[in-house]
């Protein structure tokens, strides 16, 4: 229910207690070196969960030596774990550092006598291929099981042989003249060329190698006219192609050829789908009249599948605006082959047609482009969702790329938006529909584009849902529709004061609603700044969950929306008694959400967001209090001599001068923090870091209305817009907040009009209060990565060396240097990469000595005794390492600290972590002690020993 953050490397990898990798990798030793097959097999099988869950390279090493050495004594059955391990762990593969030992115990197995035994271990160096690309015994190891009798180990050496093609250019030449001879031999079985001509397109290391293997191509199609010869030629030379771009135009011009004369359905259909996979690069690649000739042979065939593929080549190529400029014209081939089609009775073909027409509108209304002809494809549009939705027969995937269309035009231009909503809204009446969700999420994506256009359809959605309300036993499907419902109602009326007949609709739908459902309905209520209705349902549900921890974070929900809601008031003489009482609640809501925490879930942006966001209101109640001390504390009577002193004319203002300006340190200092936590978050959505923007450049609004009044070099806020952001490109549920900033601006405007003047005004101060009410009513969006998260991300370090014996110290001699070694793994979790990706890593390390608590070697003060050392490094496949050498110039002992952050594709820095610590005690020099010899004069004979050394007097006895 808490929509927290959910890490897919969480549990126990082995399906076991959590232990440390030593222990693992030695309970599979144990397995391995086991008397029983099933023990060893279970113990292999084992291997690719270990290095998922440490994929460290002096364990992957050792478990790779260790596998090796089952692959030289073991049966073939074990042989086979071990290749599918090796398979398994292809990203690992590189962080084994012993490649020639793990090489030399697996090679030993060609020498054996048994065929089936050398066929895996050819399977498995071609598994390693990438880490040993250049080995010189293994290709000719596998250029001589080709020529073997056993078609298992020729079969072995062709996998083997495709795998290091692709990885070796000597390979890939030195192989080229060997399976052209093999293809062309009369001794080579018809299946086994078929499996030798893939080989062939991983020969694209350079061009003349490319461009030989391509004769070859060229010359076995002619000579093997067979379909099953052709389509593998085909697809050859279709993969060489797509890797050196430059034979692109030539291959398309061999696949019409191939579509022109070759009759066969099975082999248009393949040549079709080469031609798509060759549109994915880009259409400036295809050569002029290419593609008129494919819509030639389209528009003369009566199979509708040759027409749908074909319209599945063009929607690629239309994905490009040189295409898209290309075909703008009613007459060009393209548009009237789509027209003539978008009324198809056929609804792939429409829907297809119809998209294409689509992506062409929108580049000119991009573009700025005339557009013609963009009734008729909106007419088409209607047509096609209309028949969609009243057919009995279910398209789900066509009418899903028609709303998609409709909502990429509405996007391009915001007068279609009116027509798709009243449209759209006419088939909302049947809530038994199987479309009806589908419908929702369209009309959702449409009123997030343009706040009002839902309004018109609030009256049919509450019929709806008191339809809806009075099912007894609904469905999940009418559940799901109950949500998307009133997930509309929140989006329509975000910025509208609500009616009783509205609410209770709402409420009656929760009445009548599992758990989870009301749930949601809570969540994206709070989401759209409804904290009212939300409070209600958190307060239904919070002793309604099976655990400790969810009833807490209920209260936590319930406390933030009273909070929010005690904001909103008509009143301005009750504005601190109504943020104070928010104060009290986000007060409440913090200490909840601790007790809701655990520590595998922290709940750590939940918590830093509502702090600062309490800080922020208490910051606003001070500047309250400060703006009314120039009513009740006048200025002293030595203010003069104070200004004359300071030379600060503001000074003459009294007390209200120094507070206001710690005011305005304060709005500065949330900032900060905001600007802080937008740092650490890097899995979250886009509209989440909009949010948190946005409340950052709030605070530097009021900051710069606070400096205006009390500084001489004030911030003109009429001349310089303090928000970033146009409200027509701003999401639905952040525009009331832009709608504050943009109100507190126009306000601003009237203080700094005496911004000249060193006299701060009863008027500058008020309308400081109106500000900081114009904020406080503005209605929060909580944002999604509050609840959910979509993209998970996290780095885990090894460093290295470590204490014997965790929380002790690592000792390190006197005048040496340390050298530091971090080794990281980038994990992931269901969704990869869905809003950002790490491009790099950067890993800080800090030495910090810490002070002797006996206050001794006062005179190395002045040395250096802090060292920040900071290694830039590219992730290679989730996996980073650097290495550092640091110097400790005394004695004592350190504290190091080392912290990562990531760099993204937009090299935007982002401060994820994680921290880690350790400590270095360095044995201090002992400091030699004079001794001063009785009688002697001062300053002269003097012995310097060691104050380790002890003295003893001569009637003392050694003890």
């Amino acid at each position: 229910m808490m929509g927290i953050r959910m890490n897919a490397f969480g549990e126990s990898g082995l399906g076991e207690p959590e232990q440390d990798a030593n222990s693992a990798l030695t309970e599979l030793d144990k397995g391995l070196r086991s008397g029983k097959v099933g023990e060893q097999c279970e113990a292999i099988v084992r291997f690719p969960k270990l290095f998922e869950k440490y994929p460290f390279p002096i364990l992957i090493n050792a478990s790779l030596l260790k596998l090796a050495d089952v692959f030289r004594m073991g049966n073939n059955f074990l042989r086979l774990c071990v290749l599918r391990v090796c398979q398994q762990s292809d990203k690992h593969l590189d962080k084994i550092s012993n490649v020639d030992e793990f090489v030399r115990r697996v090679y030993s197995v060609l020498h054996s006598n048994d065929p089936i035994g050398r066929a895996i271990t050819l399977r498995t160096f071609g598994a390693v291929a990438a880490i040993i690309p250049e080995r010189q015994q293994i290709h000719h190891s596998i250029r001589r099981s080709l020529d073997s009798h056993d078609n298992v180990e020729v079969e072995a050496a062709i996998y083997a042989a495709v795998q290091f093609a692709a990885q070796s250019k000597t390979f890939a030449v030195s192989m080229c003249n060997k399976v052209s001879d093999m293809i062309q031999g009369q001794t080579i079985p018809a299946n086994m060329k078929l499996q030798l001509i893939p080989i062939l397109q991983y020969m694209h290391h350079d061009t003349s190698t490319a461009a030989m293997v391509r004769d070859l191509c060229l010359k076995l199609l002619p000579s093997y006219p067979s379909t099953d010869f052709v389509l593998v030629t085909l697809n050859t030379l279709t993969q060489l192609a797509a890797t050196t771009l430059v034979d692109i135009p030539t291959q398309i011009y061999l696949l019409i050829h191939y579509l022109k004369i070759h009759p066969s359905w099975e082999i248009q259909s393949k040549c079709l789908h080469y031609l798509y996979q060759l549109a994915k690069p880009g259409s400036h690649l295809w050569p002029p009249g290419a593609i008129n000739d494919i819509i030639d042979l389209a528009e003369n065939t009566s199979k509708m599948k040759f027409l749908t593929l074909t319209l599945r080549v063009i929607q690629v190529l239309t994905e490009s605006p040189r295409m898209c400029h290309d075909h703008i014209s009613l007459r060009s081939k393209l548009r009237m082959l789509c027209s003539k089609n978008s009324y198809s009775p056929h609804p792939s073909i429409a829907a297809q047609s119809i998209q294409i027409l689509t992506q062409i509108l929108c580049y000119c209304y991009k573009e700025g482009i005339d557009v013609v002809g963009a009734g008729q494809v909106i007419s088409a549009l209607e047509t096609l969702i209309l028949l969609l939705t009243f057919s009995n027969e279910k398209k789900p995937t066509e009418l899903k790329i028609a709303l998609k269309c409709a909502v990429r035009l509405c996007e391009s231009k915001q007068e279609y938006c009116e027509t798709f909503v009243e449209l759209l809204g006419t088939r909302l009446d049947n809530i038994n529909s199987d479309y009806i969700i589908i419908l929702c999420e369209t009309l959702g994506a449409i009123g997030g584009l343009k706040s009002d256009a839902l309004l018109t359809l609030v009256s049919d959605i509450l019929s709806l849902l008191h339809a809806l309300a009075d099912i007894q036993n609904p469905t999940s499907q009418q559940i799901q529709t109950k949500i998307m419902l009133c997930t509309l109602i929140f989006q329509t009326l975000s910025g509208y004061t609500w009616n009783k007949d509205t609410e209770d609709s709402i409420f009656k739908v929760v009445a009548n609603n599992n758990l989870w459902s009301n749930y949601c309905i809570a969540r994206a209520a709070v989401r759209y700044g409804h904290h009212k209705i939300a409070i209600s349902i958190f307060s239904d549900l919070k002793e309604q969950v099976s655990s400790e921890h969810f009833h807490f974070w209920l209260v936590c929900l319930k406390e933030m929306s009273e909070a929010e809601a005690e904001l909103y008031g008509e009143d301005p003489n009750s504005l601190v008694t109504r943020l104070d009482s928010a104060i009290i609640h986000y007060n409440k809501a913090l200490a909840a959400l601790k007790a809701a925490s655990t520590p595998s879930h922290t709940l750590q942006f939940q918590t830093e967001y509502m702090k600062i966001r309490t800080e922020f209101l208490q910051c606003l109640v001070q500047l309250i209090y400060t703006c009314n001390i120039l009513c009740i504390v006048p200025p002293p009577a030595i203010a003069a001599t104070i200004v004359q002193n300071t030379r600060d004319e503001f000074q003459r203002n009294g007390y209200i001068t120094n507070q206001l300006r710690k005011c305005a340190v304060e709005f500065k200092n949330c900032g900060e923090l905001y600007w802080k936590l937008y740092q650490t978050a890097f899995d979250s959505d886009p509209a989440t870091l909009e949010n948190m923007q946005i409340l950052q450049q709030l605070c530097g609004l009021v900051e710069q209305c606070v400096n205006s009044i009390c500084h001489s070099s004030g911030v003109n806020i009429a001349k310089e817009e303090p928000i970033e952001f146009c409200l027509q490109s701003i999401r639905l549920e952040s525009q009331q907040l832009i709608k504050a900033c943009q109100n507190a601006a126009q306000i601003s405007n009237a203080i700094t009009q005496d911004a000249n003047v060193a006299t701060i005004t009863h008027k500058q101060v008020d309308l400081l209060k109106k500000v900081v009410e114009v904020l406080a009513n503005a209605s929060l969006p909580i944002p999604r990565y509050f609840f959910q998260v979509l993209q998970a991300t996290s780095l885990k370090l090894a460093i290295s060396p470590q204490p014997r014996v965790m929380g002790e110290f690592i000792s390190v001699q006197a005048g040496s240097q340390l050298a530091v070694k971090v080794e990281g793994v980038i994990q992931h979790g269901s969704k990869p990469g869905l809003f950002r990706k790490i491009k790099e890593v950067v890993v800080m390390v800090t030495s910090q000595f810490q002070n002797n608590p006996k206050g001794k070697d006062a005179e190395t003060k002045n040395l250096e005794t802090s060292l920040v050392l900071t290694q830039t490094v590219s992730p290679h496949k989730d996996f980073f390492t650097a290495q550092f050498l640091l110097a400790f110039p005394r004695g004592g002992q350190y504290l190091l600290v080392v912290d990562a952050s990531v760099i993204d594709e937009q090299s935007n820095t982002w401060k994820t972590g994680p921290r880690s610590s350790l400590t270095v005690k360095i044995p201090e020099e002992p400091k030699p002690v004079p001794i001063s010899i009785p009688g002697a004069q001062m300053n002269s004979n003097v012995i310097e020993v060691p104050e380790t050394i002890q003295l003893m007097r001569p009637h003392q006895k050694n003890i």
